[in-house]
């Protein structure tokens, strides 16, 4: 059982099926040639891991595992997969407190909407906006804009992960009265009607990736973005990825009708986060861990359980990790962009 690659987008695997997932990937270490993760940095080569089984995985965790305990005994639910970042000292009043274990990716989906013209342009429609979110995860952002950034807003929330639309049906749709909708499918593919959209929300989803370029599923989900827009709509975009690959995207986005209004480089302020959220991460890690009796296995067991948890480090950018690394020495940077569809003298 190889859990990088195997994994089905579409299943919401119970506790009892991640429990046999687990110790079958395990078992499987008896005949590994060569460790895919790293055991120094945690790091996963591209072609030995495919997204829609990690996050099948990641997923699927998150609602087993349920109420986690915070490095200060605090209990929580875990809704935010994002590395986010620390509030920026000019950007105003921090929108979380020091305590909230989620804060960083509230931060950033807050700071998504925190522009003069992203301001101006809610403020002429009365706080009545449309958002398309493609990649919204569990739900989580989608449920923090609706209730404490853009609360007169109405949100569609797209993911290919069936588990994280569940978790986002149970524990956000219902007390939002029908003004958040989560959709299971390809953002790519999701019907949507064409120019419905005041804002589309791209907040760390695993688009853009390869250094310098924009490949041809960045390129099919950047049109896709152009399709939902308003003319006038804007893209509200955060993530780290290669540095390299920002100013090709910014190209690419001109091509298709869309002007870059501002980027924010917040890679600092990422770091930063990840620093402070190392003790939550750990315990996050390791009350994972724990929940899962193949990890018990004499020897095999406990390298496998290494390398998970360095995997998962990695994957949250923790300090000591390949990913980590990539921000602190420039290789990746955090940005925060503000793109507009642009208005054709007929429309």
């Amino acid at each position: 059982m190889d859990i990088l690659t195997t994994l089905d987008p579409g299943a919401d695997y119970s506790s009892r099926r991640l429990q046999l997932i687990i110790g079958a990937w395990v078992m499987s270490g008896l005949f590994d040639r060569a460790d895919k993760v790293s055991l120094a940095t945690g790091h996963v080569a591209e072609e030995d891991y495919a997204k829609q089984s990690i996050y099948s995985l990641l997923y699927s965790m998150y609602r087993t595992i349920g109420v986690v305990r915070t490095e200060h005994d605090e209990a929580y639910e875990f809704t935010f997969n994002t590395w986010g970042y620390s509030w920026p000292d000019g950007w105003g009043e921090a929108p979380t407190t020091g305590t909230d274990p989620e804060r960083f990716g509230k931060n950033a989906y807050t700071g998504l909407f925190a522009f003069d013209a992203v301001e101006e342009y809610v403020r002429e429609r009365d706080g009545r906006v449309h958002i398309v979110e493609m990649g919204c995860g569990t739900g989580g952002g989608a449920n923090h804009i609706c209730t404490q950034v853009l609360p007169d807003c109405t949100y569609r929330a797209i993911d290919m992960q069936r588990a994280a639309i569940q978790t986002c049906e149970r524990k956000f749709v219902p007390a939002l009265d029908g003004r958040l909708v989560a959709t299971w499918g390809d953002a790519t593919e999701v019907p949507l009607d064409e120019g419905s959209a005041d804002f589309v929300v791209i907040c760390e989803t695993h688009i853009t990736e390869y250094a310098g370029r924009v490949s041809a599923e960045d390129a099919k989900f950047f049109q896709a973005v152009v399709r939902a827009l308003k003319p006038g709509g804007f893209l509200v975009w955060g993530n780290a990825i290669p540095d390299s690959t920002w100013e090709p995207c910014f190209e690419h986005l001109a091509s298709i009708g869309m002007e870059v209004v501002e980027s924010r480089d917040v890679t600092p302020q990422a770091v930063l986060a990840r620093d402070e959220d190392e003790p939550r991460v750990q315990a996050y890690v390791d009350q994972c861990t724990s929940r899962f009796a193949a990890f018990r296995i004499a020897f095999i067991g406990r390298r496998k359980r290494i390398q998970a948890e360095l995997a998962l480090k990695n994957f949250y950018r923790n300090p000591g990790t390949n990913l980590y690394a990539n921000m602190t020495d420039g290789t990746d940077s955090y940005r925060v962009v503000l793109a507009r569809k642009v208005v054709h003298p007929s429309q």
